[in-house]
């Protein structure tokens, strides 16, 4: 006798038309009954085998060796669970490991709905986590030719400083600092170029731009080596490669968390406007700071450097202040240093020499001595500075 229940199920054999039919299973206490509109068989339970197949194992299977080329299966689950099934003790084994398997499968599928409906969420509060590891998975002959393309655009603007001899005196300084990387992605390019301007920065793929007043204003090589070692250190923790991918959005970061850094192409493609003009966020700052520190004691550069260079930056922001007093008053002068101060992505200057004197009161030296050094590459720039500002002039007056 049939059990009550019926499932619907397809069957297959060369002897049937096309090779399949459709039609009923039934189980009996003896076997697996199949009949259908074009052919029908018996499948006893004896030496029977049954299995999940299918996508998501949602079929089952079930083929007899001695019954060779047939094959029938239902997409009809409650099979597993019928009681005359039950019953037979050598069936026990292959429905239990079907249950553990089915089981296991709504298992994935709710981790599957929790990292689909929770990762948008965890990246939405954790992007400047996410996006690091996003960029750990960039190659980095994709950080390189970001960085090159980026540095092509700033150099048709710029004026740079084109001097092998120069170029090299400046690697005499940079060298230790290079040599204390760890695990280095790309080799550092440095590049000079005359700018009044006391700045450096750096792009991703390791090129950093330093301008001449910085060299120029410095009167250390500690105090030079102290601001590079901190935009090196924006370099090997990826803040522009990262700033890029967080601008991109909560679902690129996905993709590329998930392998698929395809979509990124097109982002680092367009991405020279940004890296420009950006302005590093507090938390990078500060991180740059920290490592930077780490970078000149494993030199064995002294870190002080970075304090007494933005403590010369600080003098320098007084004398601005002083002077839109005098010109504007000190009620204009308080509201603009207070804009300044809570707009700016960047910590206060006195706050960042508090945090980097902490960091570099680890360690007392001894320190290298590179001054020697720095004041023959300082003589070269100031030379190739009125060098060029001589030939401005003359330019100036034969157009006049």
């Amino acid at each position: 006798m049939p059990s009550s229940s019926r499932y619907y199920a397809h069957a297959f054999h060369d002897s049937l038309p096309d090779g399949r039919s459709f039609g009923e299973l039934h189980v009996t206490p003896t076997g697996f009954q199949f009949r259908g509109a074009t052919g029908s068989v018996d499948i006893p339970f004896r030496g029977t085998e049954l299995r999940l197949g299918g996508s998501g194992n949602r079929l089952v299977f079930i083929s007899n060796p001695a019954l060779p080329g047939w094959s029938v299966y239902t997409d009809d689950l409650k099979l597993v669970t019928d009681p005359l099934l039950a019953q037979q003790p050598e069936l026990a084994t292959a429905l239990s490991a079907m249950r553990r398997k089915r089981a296991g499968g709504w298992v994935l599928a709710a981790v599957i709905a929790l990292l689909v409906l929770g990762l948008p969420i965890a990246l939405l509060f954790n992007v400047d986590i996410f996006a690091g590891i996003a960029a750990r998975r960039i190659p980095p002959s994709w950080e390189e030719g970001l960085g090159k393309r980026v540095f092509a655009q700033y150099e048709i603007g710029a004026q740079m400083i084109e001097d092998d001899k120069l170029l090299a005196q400046l690697k005499k300084l940079t060298d230790p600092l290079e040599q204390e990387i760890r695990d280095p992605r790309y080799p550092f390019r440095f590049h000079i170029a005359k700018n009044s301007t006391i700045n450096a920065f750096a792009l991703p793929g390791g090129y950093v731009v330093i301008n001449s007043e910085l060299i120029l204003q410095a009167r250390t090589a500690d105090e030079l080596l102290g601001v590079l070692g901190h935009e090196m250190s924006h370099v090997t923790e990826q803040h522009g490669l990262r700033a890029v991918i967080t601008s991109a959005g909560v679902l690129l970061i996905a993709q590329v968390m998930l392998g698929d850094v395809v979509g990124l192409a097109a982002t680092l493609g367009s991405a020279a406007p940004l890296l420009l003009n950006q302005s590093y966020s507090r938390g990078f700052e500060e991180q740059a700071d920290k490592r930077g520190v780490e970078l000149l004691q494993r030199a064995g550069i002294d870190p002080l450097g970075m304090v007494r260079f933005f403590e010369l930056v600080q003098a320098e922001e007084k004398k601005r202040q002083e002077k839109i007093r005098k010109t504007a008053g000190d009620r204009t002068a308080d509201l603009m240093e207070g804009a300044s101060k809570f707009l700016s992505t960047h910590p206060a200057t006195a706050k960042r020499i508090e945090r980097i004197r902490r960091l570099a009161g680890k360690q007392h030296g001894p320190y290298r001595n590179l001054d020697a050094e720095f004041l023959v590459l300082q003589a070269q720039v100031r030379e190739v500075v009125a060098q060029n500002k001589e030939s401005g002039e003359q330019e100036n007056e034969d157009k006049n």
